[in-house]
C-alpha cells in the first residue's frame, strides 16, 4: 500500500483579471496534471485577457509531456495575440528546462535592467 501527501500532488489554478490570467503550478507537473494543464493554457482567453502570466515557483517536478505543453502554451500564446511570461521558476522547472535545451523557450518576466536575467534564475536556486 502507498501513500500520497498532498504536497506531491500537482496542482493548476488560474484567475482570470480583467486583462490577462494568472496561473499558479505547484507540486509535481506529472502525466495526471496533463488534461489540467492543457486545458488551463491552451484554451482560448476571454476577450480582452492577452497576457497569461505564470508562477511556477512551486513546482517540485516536471515531466518531459508537461514541459512540452508549457514551451507549446508560451507559442500558442504569440500566436493568437497574447503574451505568455514566467513570473517565477522552481529549481525543478529550470533543471528539467536545461536538460532539454529548451531554457529559452520559456520566456521570463524582465528582471532588474529591463531583461531576464538568467544567473539571477540561477542564485534563486
Amino acid at each position: 500500500m502507498s501513500t500520497m501527501t498532498a504536497d506531491a500532488l500537482g496542482t493548476v489554478s488560474a484567475s482570470v483579471l480583467a486583462d490577462g490570467i494568472v496561473v499558479r503550478l505547484t507540486g509535481s507537473l506529472d502525466v495526471a496534471s496533463l488534461p489540467e494543464l492543457r486545458a488551463t493554457l491552451l484554451t482560448s482567453r476571454p476577450e480582452g485577457c492577452d497576457d497569461v502570466l505564470v508562477d511556477a515557483g512551486h513546482v517540485t517536478e516536471v515531466h518531459e509531456r508537461a514541459l512540452a505543453v508549457l514551451v507549446a502554451a508560451a507559442d500558442w500564446a504569440s500566436e493568437t495575440g497574447g503574451r505568455l511570461r514566467f513570473a517565477a521558476m522552481s529549481s525543478a522547472l529550470i533543471d528539467t528546462a536545461d536538460y532539454f535545451s529548451v531554457t529559452d523557450l520559456l520566456p521570463r518576466l524582465p528582471g532588474p535592467g529591463g531583461r531576464a536575467d538568467k544567473a539571477g534564475l540561477r542564485q534563486a536556486r
